[in-house]
Order: structure tokens, then C-alpha cells, then sequence
């Protein structure tokens, strides 16, 4: 996928010097405009081929290698704790900012984590040890449990809630948190800018990311071996992603309850505050009878 970033922005480039010089092939005003603009990429097209062609066969470079070595460093760090959980803070503290994080993030992560994940199928093919921990499905299965923050325990909080606003929201945010999609609860609760819940939205993916790598590295969890979409349920898609390894869902169950417990007071802390607010109306009400 870089490589073909790379192709592509010296492509465009030359076919820009080429054209803003006027180096072209031009044809009689009379020739189609269709026709006319084919002849018009001939040349530019002709030395984009020769220069790579130069580059991969008399010189013998390969691009795809040149590519791998550059980020062999970010390669190693992301199979670390160090390295996930900051790219765990990364992707949390985008969300906080109103920025999609696992979006954003995702161009330079996603090559990375298939990677991981094509070598841990190949090594369970081969019955080999897993080689690595973050492989694709780690952070979107293990970390963002019911969404980005694991935000599903939030909406499980709402529907017991004694505010009327959070529990509505909470019935409306659950079957989209179900399957790991919560932006209903990232900008309706608001969790974006809202000083009260940033904290357990933060700390609790560094929380799950650090207890699931130190579970898969002691040989407690497997590693994900299988290609599972993000928006398989907990529990479920830990299963599924791990070769059914039913130490997965039950470690994924055990998150749920971690994460709810982390919610817990500072859901308080906002749920007080709501009551308050809907309570004010009818209060003024009061006081003007």
C-alpha cells in the first residue's frame, strides 16, 4: 500500500511537470478533445514507465523492500506494549478532540496489523508459535470492546439509569454498540470535549490493551490468527478471532466487567448532573407558583 502511495505522488508529479512546461504531444485543433488528450499523457506516461522500470531492473532496487526496512522500526514498536498503548492513547485522545481516531490512524496501522495477522495464520498452519500479539482484530476485538473507549458499558450503565435523558439514549445507542459502531454515544451523551468522562475513555483502553498483550504474551490468550470484521459483538469476535480459544470470550467478558466498574463513578458524577438539569424546569415552575 505505500509503495503505491509513493508510485502514485511521483507519477502525479511528473505528469505535472510535463504538462505546466508544455512538453506534449499536441494534435490539430480539429482532433476530438477525447483523442487529442490521450496523446497528451504519451510522454509523461513513457518516462513514469522508464524510471521504474529502471529503477526495479537494471539497478535492481526493490521498492517494496526499501518501503519494509523504512518502517521496520514502527514495525517492531507496534508489537510492543509500549508501542500499542501509545497507539491506544493516540486513537483515544483523537476521539476526545471530535477527530475519528481509528480512522484517522487507520492508513498506517491496518498494513501493519494484516501483516501481523497473514504471519500468526501462517505459524498456526504450520503449528508454530504465534509471532505476534497485535495483530489485526487486537485492538478492535480486545481493546475497543463495544466500541472505541469500550463505550458499550456505558450504554449498559444508561439503561439503568434514573435520568430519563441517559436512558433514552441508552435504548437508542444499544443495538449499534452491540455491534462496536458508538458514535451515538461519543456525540449524544457527548463524550467529545466532556471533561468528566475523558478520563475512563482514555484510561480504559490503555487498561484492556495492557492486560490483554501481558495475558497473550504469558501463552494465557491466543494471539488472533483469523480475519474477523470489527463489528462482530464482544465475546463473540474474540472467540472467532482467536481460533474459537474460549479463554478469549471469557477474558472478553472479564473486560466488560473491568470497563463497567471504571465507568462507574464518573457515569455518577454526569448522571447527577443531567438529573439536575431536567429537574431545573419544573423547580423554576415551582418557584414562580
Amino acid at each position: 500500500m505505500f509503495t503505491a502511495i509513493i508510485t502514485a505522488f511521483v507519477s502525479v508529479l511528473i505528469f505535472h511537470f510535463f504538462e505546466s512546461r508544455n512538453i506534449v504531444i499536441k494534435l490539430p485543433a480539429g482532433v476530438p478533445a477525447a483523442v487529442s488528450n490521450s496523446f497528451v499523457a504519451l510522454l509523461p506516461g513513457f518516462v513514469i514507465l522508464l524510471l521504474f522500470w529502471t529503477v526495479r531492473m537494471p539497478l535492481g532496487i526493490d521498492i517494496n523492500k526499501v518501503v519494509q526496512a523504512i518502517f521496520h522500526p514502527l514495525l517492531f514498536a507496534m508489537n510492543t506494549l509500549p508501542g500499542i498503548l501509545v497507539y491506544t492513547l493516540l486513537v483515544s485522545l483523537l476521539w476526545v478532540c471530535g477527530i475519528h481516531g481509528d480512522m484517522t490512524l487507520q492508513g498506517i496501522s491496518d498494513p501493519i496489523f494484516l501483516q501481523f495477522l497473514t504471519a500468526n495464520a501462517t505459524a498456526l498452519a504450520h503449528h508454530q508459535p504465534l509471532p505476534f500479539n497485535t495483530a489485526m482484530g487486537f485492538s478492535s476485538l480486545f481493546v475497543n470492546v463495544g466500541g472505541t473507549g469500550a463505550t458499550i458499558t456505558l450504554v449498559i450503565l444508561m439503561l439503568f439509569s434514573k435520568s430519563k435523558t441517559y436512558k433514552e439514549l441508552g435504548r437508542v445507542a444499544f443495538p449499534s454498540a452491540l455491534f462496536e459502531i458508538n458514535e451515538p454515544v461519543i456525540f449524544g451523551f457527548p463524550l467529545v470535549m466532556n471533561p468528566i468522562t475523558m478520563i475512563p475513555f482514555i484510561g480504559v483502553p490503555l487498561i484492556l490493551a495492557t492486560g490483554t498483550f501481558i495475558l497473550m504474551s504469558i501463552g494465557w490468550v491466543s494471539a488472533p490468527s483469523a480475519m474477523v470484521p470489527w463489528t462482530m459483538p464482544p465475546i463473540i469476535g474474540p472467540l472467532m478471532a482467536t481460533n474459537w480459544d474460549w479463554r478469549a470470550a471469557v477474558w472478553s467478558a472479564v473486560e466488560l466487567v473491568i470497563a463497567t466498574a471504571c465507568y462507574y463513578p464518573f457515569f455518577k458524577t454526569a448522571e447527577k448532573q443531567m438529573i439536575a438539569a431536567e429537574n431545573k424546569p419544573a423547580d423554576e415552575a415551582k418557584a414562580e407558583a
